[in-house]
């Protein structure tokens, strides 16, 4: 046989393959969307039953580093993110990060030239980080966030799907944004999401929020013991459960140009929808919000 025969065959041998999974795919899809559509109440009977069956079955994502060096490259390569998606980010631009944490992503944009300011719920900032404006301040709370003057850029990283009220705190974040200023947001898991409980590092199966009731999980995750952001916690981080609709809506109502709009889709884990249909149904669910990882959003404000 011929090289130019056998590459042919190899090719066809591939488009087949793609083929045959697209339609698996599509199948699975229509099932899993078949399970969300049912009214019937939720049952977790079942998948409870099957938690340390679970539990060993899955590992969970992997760890997210809190140390010098991990925090250092995280900083850096979302700071390369936001340079990418706003190029012409510049010297002596006012910078607003909301939901700092350690602060290393304004501290590497800080280093380009620009002028950050960084707001959060307490100051768990990384030392290196220390020295740049900080204001402790609850989105959750009435009030402006409190920064200097009309901002060029005000971003956050994993942090809207934590805010109790996402309108509200879209709101004032715009309030801060010179004409022509950007926002930019990426966060994740949301909630429908098959890490959207925020407990990976304690129950290692995909959608815990949805295989077990809310008593259910919150005893297996205090006896395991709540560790997240490096620390160990008294309670999961709080999640306001919005839906990847709900924030696609937001942006559309918020005024501003929607520049990028960007979906991160995981859709390894939605047999468990078919594996435990009785516990996904009668949620007002739609497959979106099972696969939906995590958003990238970039907002311009009209005018200069």
């Amino acid at each position: 046989m011929s090289y130019t025969l056998r590459k042919l065959l190899s090719v066809s041998g591939e488009v087949i393959r793609q083929r045959r999974s697209a339609v698996e795919n599509t199948s699975r899809r229509t099932t899993c969307e078949r399970v969300l559509a049912a009214t019937a109440s939720p049952k977790i009977e079942q998948s409870e039953r099957d938690f340390q069956k679970l539990a060993k079955t899955y590992s969970g994502p992997s760890e997210y580093g809190y140390d010098r060096k991990s925090t250092w490259l995280r900083g850096l390569e979302r700071a390369q993110q936001i340079i990418k998606y706003v190029p012409e980010l510049d010297v002596n631009w006012k910078v607003l990060e909301v939901g700092c944490g350690d602060g290393m992503t304004s501290l590497q944009l800080e280093m380009l030239g620009t002028v950050p300011t960084l707001t959060d719920l307490r100051d768990w900032r990384d030392p290196r980080a220390a020295h740049m404006p900080f204001n402790m301040f609850d989105l959750g709370n009435t009030g402006p966030i409190p920064c200097d003057g009309a901002q060029d850029l005000v971003f956050s990283y994993n942090a809207f799907e934590h805010f109790p009220d996402p309108e509200s705190a879209l709101a004032r974040m715009i309030s801060k944004v010179r004409p022509g200023g950007y926002l930019f947001f990426e966060f994740g898991p949301l909630y429908a999401g098959p890490w959207g409980l925020h407990a990976y590092r304690m129950l290692t199966m995909p959608y815990p929020q949805f295989l077990f009731s809310e008593a259910f999980w919150r005893h297996k995750v205090k006896e395991i013991g709540i560790r997240d952001l490096g620390q160990t916690l008294l309670d999961i981080q709080p999640l306001n459960k919005w839906t990847i609709a709900q924030f696609d809506d937001l942006w559309q109502r918020s005024g501003f140009k929607v520049l990028v709009n960007k979906r991160y889709a995981v859709e390894a884990f939605v047999d468990l929808a078919l594996r435990y249909p009785e516990a996904f149904q009668g949620r007002g669910l739609r497959y979106e919000d099972l696969t939906t990882q995590g958003v990238l959003v970039l907002l311009q404000k009209p005018g200069r």
